[in-house]
């Protein structure tokens, strides 16, 4: 079978397409709910269509437990870790984040992850950083900049708010702190790209996906009792029937995109094509009707996408 060298590209980018999508649902959601709820529930739904989408994809129920056979220990560390980076730190973070920059403007910071690869390949690995690349990083920073000082005009929704005080107090809406949370996440979505890369060699994306909502419905258990103690781990059934195909489109669709590219491309590469969700999240905001059009704010997220690119051209 010849091997299709743009299918695993093509899957890297389709990952933003569809984190753009998921992102600004699930910070309609985090307004709401606890983000480890959020993503309890993501896992929730995803793990049985992993688990089907396997028996599918092997031919066959003995087929599909001996391809969950080929998991072996180095497997779940990597994944684990992926999830832990992903579904329990970087995810809720991000969501955080949301909650004073906006979608576009976390998602600009966050997803200009694949500078923390950069910086691995200088420092530790003794990679020279070219011209090209140094300006990305001045054209990025430009536009994580432009995008902060012009703040979203949120627009209000028919959805329903919280009526009780938040146990994290009203510090998550001063923006410094939104910023130093997308930037932390910005980290943990690079050590998940790592991981994820590491944790799906020689086994399958659905196989390994399955493994990584296991440990996402464990690990959002735990962080919940801590973030957010008392809540329901389960989004009520109104709310995941009204967002099933969110869930079935981005924790389903895109973690299956976003372990496939990983695995067939350069990680360099996948992780720059799975980072472009900040400059697809401005229409998808506009037509989540999340904030309004605003010339300078599209205009720095257009700039961190540009500046991403230099800096892996």
């Amino acid at each position: 079978m010849v091997d299709l060298l743009w299918l695993g590209p093509f899957c890297a980018f389709m990952s933003s397409v569809t984190w753009a999508i998921g992102s600004s649902g699930y910070s309609r959601l985090s307004r709401t709910f606890p983000p480890t709820t959020v993503n309890f529930s993501r896992a929730l739904i995803a793990l049985p269509l992993f688990f089907i989408a396997t028996f599918l994809v092997e031919g066959g129920w003995s087929e599909g437990w001996k391809a969950f056979g080929l998991v072996q220990m180095t497997h779940l560390e990597w994944l684990s870790i992926s999830m832990l980076a992903s579904y329990g730190l970087g995810d809720t973070f991000f969501l955080w984040s949301t909650r004073s920059l906006g979608v576009p403007g976390a998602l600009a910071i966050a997803s200009s992850y694949p500078v923390w690869t950069l910086l691995v390949e200088y420092f530790f690995r003794g990679s020279s950083i070219t011209v090209h690349q140094f300006l990305g990083l001045m054209m990025t920073v430009g536009g994580v900049v432009t995008v902060i000082l012009n703040a979203p005009v949120i627009v209000k929704s028919n959805e329903p708010v919280e009526t009780s005080p938040s146990p994290l107090g009203t510090w998550i809406l001063d923006k410094r702190v939104g910023v130093a949370l997308a930037i932390g996440t910005s980290f943990f979505w690079a050590l998940n790209t790592v991981a994820v890369a590491r944790g799906g060699e020689q086994i399958s994306a659905t196989v390994a996906n399955g493994v990584r909502m296991i440990f996402a419905l464990g690990i959002s258990a735990v962080l919940a009792r801590w973030i957010a103690p008392g809540s329901s781990l389960v989004l009520p059934k109104n709310v995941i029937k009204n967002y099933r195909w969110l869930f079935a489109c981005e924790a389903f669709g895109g973690s299956l995109f976003f372990m496939y590219g990983l695995g067939h491309t350069s990680l360099i590469l996948a992780s720059t094509l799975s980072s472009l969700a900040p400059v697809l999240a401005v229409p998808v905001a506009w037509a989540f009707k999340l904030e309004k059009v605003s010339f300078f704010r599209t205009l720095g997220v257009s700039m961190v996408v540009l500046g991403l690119s230099l800096l892996v051209g």
